[in-house]
């Protein structure tokens, strides 16, 4: 088993596997991680994460923020751009583009700050130009200039990959009209031997501050020097300030008066003598030195940082061996697919036979589910039932409820029995006398409609239909009712 030059246990955030730090700043920390994707997709990417003391700040909060804002609107080949944002509280990360390279102030220390040859410094600087002037013409997402400034260009914040491209990176501290943090007044930011000499007076800035801080970069490339050095910052302020610049020619023989001039022209204290744009800068540099190919870049590239690109090339191909789900399983998370148990179709034979131990374990559970589904059906039907009896109950009676007939004396009934089983036709009320059969409740007699309101129920007149024919019982004295409408409905008994 190979040895692993991953240092400590990577850490999922979201679709993202953190790994190894492979560069520090004063404000975040960047680390080699992978984009993990669906189907098998990754891509390595670096993530940049805010410093633990700062995430708690606002300020610092606000400018992390900013940067990715500000910088995903600048399109650039030559510029680092922000791919997402990720915020998991009280942590902050800015998911950027990775770049097999090193940063221009490790290459520069490695060839033991020896000049750079023109032709490779040309190409470079002119690569940070055209990156920079990109961004100097952004625009919001309303279309309106972005008059964004990065403010912080040094050799640290430019990045030149194995294969000869060059770009600029960290936009932390970039000012632009729309940005939420806005420097404090008295308050300087950025690499102080870089600032063009109007930030350091605290005046206003704009593009051609940039022009001066590659001015400076430039310098030092051609003359394997520092500028603006000093033991202390306020040395270094006298020295951008009042201090004669030298041509490069003068340190460093060889180099012609067009470069001379290029380089004079970017670090010219007075404004409005500096090249108008980055991009007028890089077609001067261009015409006094041509630079060389990517190719040239790249081989000057490996020569001076071979080993730490292989080894970062090594941590590279470990990271991109590494499984998502390794990671992720041993993660708390929710119920899914890949954790849930192998569940029995309902209707699936769950016998001993035909199942595993698996599915043996949850099959109780579906014999209950199918003995719900069988009860189910009958007592829904006797529900409806139910509801249906209770309905008609609630509903008002073909017939008026009568109440059950007053007791009557005993001599007197047993006449009107006789009367009534010798001719029932005789009497005026059993014939159905048309002149009452039109009369509303109200307007019939009292007798009849006594007779109407003790008439007993349909039950008892079923139980007795039998025997009516033969002897019409005691209600039939008025054989019929009135119902609710004002109809008159005959007793069936009764005839």
């Amino acid at each position: 088993m190979r040895p692993t030059v991953i240092s400590g246990t990577p850490r999922v955030i979201g679709r993202y596997l953190l790994c190894d730090a492979i560069a520090s700043g004063g404000m975040a920390t960047v680390h080699l991680s992978r984009l993990m994707g669906p189907e098998g997709f990754s891509r390595t990417v670096a993530i940049k994460q805010l410093h633990p003391q700062f995430a708690r700040d606002p300020e610092f909060v606000a400018m992390f923020l900013d940067e990715a804002r500000l910088a995903s609107r600048v399109r650039h080949p030559n510029v680092v751009s922000p791919l997402d944002v990720i915020s998991m509280p009280p942590e902050l990360f800015i998911v950027m583009d990775y770049v097999h390279g090193e940063p221009l102030s490790r290459l520069l220390k490695r060839g033991a700050r020896e000049p750079v040859p023109p032709r490779i410094a040309s190409a470079i600087v002119s690569q940070v130009l055209l990156g920079l002037h990109a961004a100097h013409e952004a625009t919001g997402e309303d279309g309106e200039p972005l008059m964004l400034v990065h403010r912080d260009v040094s050799p640290h914040n430019v990045l030149v990959s194995e294969d000869g491209v060059a770009r600029v990176v960290d936009f932390g501290i970039a000012k632009a009209t729309t940005r939420a943090q806005q420097t404090e007044r008295g308050k300087l930011k950025g690499k102080l031997g870089y600032m063009a000499p109007e930030q350091v007076n605290l005046e206003a800035v704009d593009r051609r501050a940039d022009v001066f801080a590659v001015g400076v970069v430039l310098w030092e490339l051609l003359t394997g020097k520092r500028l603006f050095c000093a033991d202390n910052p306020a040395a270094v302020v006298q020295q951008l300030l009042h201090a004669e610049i030298e041509a490069p020619s003068q340190v460093v023989s060889g180099l012609s008066a067009d470069i001379d001039e290029v380089v004079l022209h970017a670090l010219s204290r007075d404004v409005s003598e500096r090249f108008v744009t980055a991009r007028a800068m890089a077609q001067a540099l261009d015409s006094a030195v041509p630079p060389s190919s990517m190719l040239e870049v790249a081989r000057w590239v490996e020569a001076r940082a071979s080993a730490e690109l292989a080894a970062r090339a090594k941590l590279l191909s470990e990271v991109e061996s590494l499984r998502f789900d390794d990671f992720t399983l041993a993660m708390p998370q929710p119920f899914g697919a890949a954790q849930a148990p192998v569940f029995t179709p309902i209707d699936a034979d769950v016998s001993k036979d035909s199942v595993g131990p698996a599915e043996l374990s949850i099959a109780p559970a579906h014999r209950r589910a199918s003995w719900r589904k069988g009860w189910f059906v009958p007592v829904a039907a006797l529900l409806a039932v139910a509801i249906l009896f209770v309905w008609v109950r609630a509903q008002p009676h073909t017939l008026a409820p009568v109440a059950a007939a007053p007791p009557v004396n005993a001599a007197a009934a047993a006449p009107a029995r006789v009367v009534q089983a010798e001719s029932a036709q005789h009497s005026p009320l059993a014939a159905g006398d048309a002149t009452l059969q039109g009369l509303d409740a109200e307007e019939r007699p009292a007798t009849e409609r006594t007779a109407s309101e003790h008439a007993p129920p349909a039950s008892v007149r079923a139980a007795s239909s039998t025997s009516t024919r033969s002897r019409a019982p005691a209600f039939c004295d008025v054989p019929y009712v009135i119902d609710k409408s004002g109809v008159k409905r005959f007793k069936e008994a009764c005839f």
